[in-house]
């Protein structure tokens, strides 16, 4: 038997030991891999968020209770509608220091025979948005005619390419990229087209807009960008002044409730991963010290077989690294089958915007929490590696043990 294949022996013949170190370097790469998995997704998220948003401020009707709604669509999903004149449209225009505007529209289809499924139905005008296409041509470049929708990323895509609402087949363009928010769940099309899809929905005595003949002066938001060198709350309270029956909300002050969640998010996973950490150190350390008790008397038979106490360090800190980097392993990808195919339902019980980073940067976390992990273990059974050279071989040996 070679000196080398000792470590393997060794593993393989004290299963409950290699068991409980083994569980230990699970826990400890699942952890950390796992947190720093979910902060960067939350991070992606609100990063995705503030792309998306691409305005300096949000003008809407009044009623519409701009925070709550506007939130609610972009993070959550949630299906509304609310308009206000068109004519808004020109007065936000005509204050000193925006630079540009462009309105959107609201609408939802209906859980119904009459559509394929319920979603939130966003319209914008081409010739002025400077929000939605930007993030649209990353998955179409060419020009959204009258009928064509985009589907986002958590919307089923059909064979034909076609989606019912209101008894009419309306053409898929493209599906777009993941946001990690509510938009993900909704459709976007053109102004012409949301007003065909209100026409249609008012044939079947689905009512969106009280007064039918001003349907197509209606629109839901005005998305506003504020010229340099303007203070963008300045802004805020002359479109309060001269723009009745509206508010108008800064951006950041919607994503800075996000923000602040995700702080505090943060500091909670940081906090019970530190307190794993710390306590399986503590374990680690004890049963460290508890195998060298337990294996004097095999040291002191290697070392009168003419080991070196050199050998028998390396042999300490072979059997670690291995049971620690099949463990680490194991952690990490437990915590990937744990994150990857439910990483929906996380985001809807955490309530953040959510979105996984790319592949690369999911192995780069994985090799690095693969290194840390085991590097982190292997130096708590370094420790044992030590207290082998203070082993007194005849003593041992002569007591027996």
């Amino acid at each position: 038997m070679k000196f080398s294949s000792l470590p393997i022996i060794n593993l393989l013949g004290k299963k409950g030991r290699s068991a409980t170190l083994f569980v230990f370097a699970l826990i400890l790469s699942f952890s950390l891999f796992g947190g720093a998995l979910i902060l960067t997704s939350l991070k992606n998220g609100l990063k995705s968020l503030e792309l998306r948003l691409g305005a300096d401020i949000i003008v809407v009707p009044y009623e519409a209770r701009t925070k709550v709604s506007a939130d609610t669509i972009l993070n959550q999903g949630n299906r509304t509608y609310f308009y206000m004149s068109n004519k808004n449209l020109e007065k936000v225009a005509a204050i000193e220091g925006v630079e540009r505007v462009s309105p959107q529209i609201y609408m939802c289809s209906m859980n119904a025979g009459c559509c394929s499924v319920s979603l939130q139905v966003i319209g914008f005008d081409p010739e002025s948005d400077f929000t939605i296409q930007p993030w649209v041509r990353q998955s179409f470049s060419e020009k959204l005619g009258d009928g064509d929708i985009l589907i986002g990323s958590k919307v089923t895509l059909t064979e034909s390419r076609k989606l019912r609402f209101f008894d009419k087949l309306w053409n898929i363009a493209a599906q777009l990229e993941e946001t990690g928010t509510g938009l993900d769940n909704a459709i976007f099309a053109n102004v012409n087209t949301v007003q065909s899809l209100m026409a249609a929905a008012e044939e079947l005595g689905y009512g969106f807009v009280n007064d039918k003949s001003s349907a197509s002066n209606m629109i839901s938001t005005i998305m506003v960008k504020v010229a340099d060198g303007y203070d963008i709350d300045s802004i805020v309270s002359q479109i309060q002044r001269k723009v009745r029956k509206t508010q108008a909300v800064r951006t950041k002050s919607m994503t800075s409730g996000i923000s602040d969640s995700l702080s505090g998010f943060s500091k909670i996973i940081g906090i019970l991963t530190a307190l794993v950490w710390l306590l399986c150190l503590f374990i680690l350390v004890v049963v460290s010290s508890l195998i060298i008790n337990e294996r004097k008397k095999e040291f002191a038979v290697l070392r009168v077989m003419g080991a070196s106490q050199k050998k028998l360090s390396r042999l300490v800190m072979t059997e670690a690294f291995l049971v620690n980097a099949a463990g680490s392993l194991s952690g990490i990808v437990l915590a990937l089958l744990f994150i990857l195919p439910f990483h929906t339902l996380i985001k809807n019980a955490i309530g953040l915007p959510f979105l996984l980073p790319k592949f690369p940067i999911i192995f780069v976390i994985f090799i690095l929490s693969l290194l840390f992990s085991v590097l982190f273990a292997c130096l708590t059974s370094s420790y044992a590696a030590h207290k082998i050279a203070k082993i007194d071989t005849g003593l041992i040996l002569r007591e027996g043990n």
